[in-house]
């Protein structure tokens, strides 16, 4: 098992032949790590991606508005563990007057919603992008045709 962290880019969005949504990481190896995420979440992100606003704050930019008000910085995403065929991740945070990084446990999608809010680095640890990745040939289009602007 490997701790190390691979840090990845969001490639984009997509469905699957069953239309169920799902976000692409990818890391500088080519590793392709597909992650099934709901609807409101791919909508969150997505939104996000394609740099639109809307009126009010949605649930992620709630969140994202608490950690700050309340001192907080969120630094990273961290995915850190894979397991029963289920992602888990970690939002990894600096407060204000302490030293130490705080983890708080988090759904992936969520995690990935708030991150890309922020712009902070999405990493994932070796073992689990090795474990989750799937082949390249396994995919309908090459990485570069992964539709972001859905």
């Amino acid at each position: 098992m490997s701790d190390e962290l691979c840090p990845v880019e969001l490639r984009g969005l997509a469905e699957d032949r069953l239309q169920f949504e799902f976000v692409l990481l990818v890391d500088g190896r080519g590793r392709r790590l597909p992650i099934w995420i709901g609807k409101c979440e791919a909508i969150a992100i997505q939104l996000k991606l394609q740099g639109l606003g809307v009126a009010r704050p949605m649930t992620h930019d709630l969140l994202c508005n608490s950690v700050e008000r309340l001192g907080g910085r969120v630094t990273r995403l961290l995915i850190d563990d894979f397991w029963q065929s289920m992602f888990y991740a970690k939002l990894c945070l600096e407060v204000e007057g302490s030293t130490e990084e705080m983890q708080v446990d988090c759904r992936p999608s969520d995690g990935l919603a708030m991150a890309v809010r922020l712009g902070v680095p999405i990493l994932v640890r070796d073992d689990v992008l090795e474990e989750g990745c799937i082949p390249a040939h396994l995919f309908d289009e090459p990485d570069e045709d992964v539709d972001d602007t859905r």
